[in-house]
């Protein structure tokens, strides 16, 4: 069974693969890209604004739906949803014309772009808002400022400034997860905001599990943050039989501090995380380190669940 279907299925709520990328209507996904070594994408103003007229046009020509953005000198994040089974092929268009672009103008050879794009896959409110807030606080991660609102290159106008100006970007499809009336989604938004600063994170590019601890962080300290169900449950963002973070975090920490289990149920729960931090994209190795278990331990795991599955088939 593939994990299309098992994400079809509800069984994996998230997923982050670096070549192999999920494509399919309705999906939401967490793009990253970023230049080769330290290279830069964007140089001066008219580069950043010459990807967001690329952008733009890929929004119709592609029917895409951008949710938010963020440009940086040496790499990008971008919240899209599809519409179609397109996703590969637009950002391979994106990426190839802007490269064109950028080695014609500043008369260079060579690649511009570190490798594929990075796709992490949003089937959960909690990851997509988590995505959202990572992205335009990026900037100050990044200490290019000190506050959000200082940088120019992101989507954070449309999701905290007062009005409704025209923008390729959709911010009312995040926004309405946390009311259906705009302006105190926004006010909600720019206090998550402000208090996500003091959560302290890497970059995603270089540490996947980045938002996914920040997803975590929301959903303990804003449990009530979306006060607009209907509108989550209509968009299908939540779906029944998706595991919450908050199971996973359970889990986790029922194991903290045991090295060697005995008790049934905390066998259950050390197979429990593995497998799902496997279907939200971590390699053995990172589940290793991620639990402070063996690298042979999760194997174990691993091929205990093949057999299970052999069975079922």
């Amino acid at each position: 069974m593939d994990a299309l279907e098992l994400i079809r299925q509800g069984k994996i709520k998230r997923y982050f693969r670096a070549r192999q990328k999920l494509d399919f209507e309705g999906l939401i996904s967490h793009i990253t890209q970023r230049a080769v070594g330290k290279d830069l994408l964007f140089v001066e103003d008219a580069d950043y604004l010459y990807m967001l007229k690329l952008l733009k046009e890929l929004k119709e020509e592609c029917d895409l739906k951008f949710l938010a953005l963020c440009l940086l000198s040496n790499h990008l994040h971008i919240l899209i949803k599809q519409h179609q089974k397109n996703l590969s092929d637009s950002m391979h268009d994106l990426f190839t014309r802007y490269a064109i672009y950028f080695n014609n103008k500043y008369n260079r050879i060579g690649h511009l772009f570190c490798g594929p794009f990075r796709q992490a896959a949003c089937f959960d409110d909690y990851y997509l808002l988590a995505a959202s807030i990572y992205i335009h606080m990026n900037p100050v991660r990044a200490g290019i400022v000190d506050h959000y609102s200082k940088y120019r290159w992101s989507s954070w106008q449309l999701y905290c400034q007062p009005g409704n100006p025209k923008s390729f970007v959709d911010s009312h499809f995040v926004l309405r997860m946390i009311n259906e009336d705009i302006s105190p989604a926004k006010k909600r938004y720019i206090d998550l905001l402000d208090k996500s600063g003091g959560f302290k994170a890497g970059e995603v590019t270089e540490d996947r599990k980045v938002i996914g601890k920040l997803s975590r962080w929301l959903h303990k300290n804003h449990p009530g943050v979306f006060e607009n169900k209907q509108a989550v449950e209509a968009e299908a963002i939540l779906a029944e039989g998706y595991t919450s973070d908050k199971a996973l975090d359970e889990a986790i920490e029922r194991l903290a501090g045991k090295r060697r289990l005995s008790e049934p149920g905390d066998i259950k729960a050390r197979a429990y995380a593995v497998l799902q931090l496997k279907s939200r994209g971590f390699s053995a190795r990172e589940i290793a380190d991620y639990l402070d278990i063996s690298y042979q331990t999760v194997y174990t795991v691993f091929a205990k669940e093949k057999e299970t599955q052999k069975s079922k088939d």
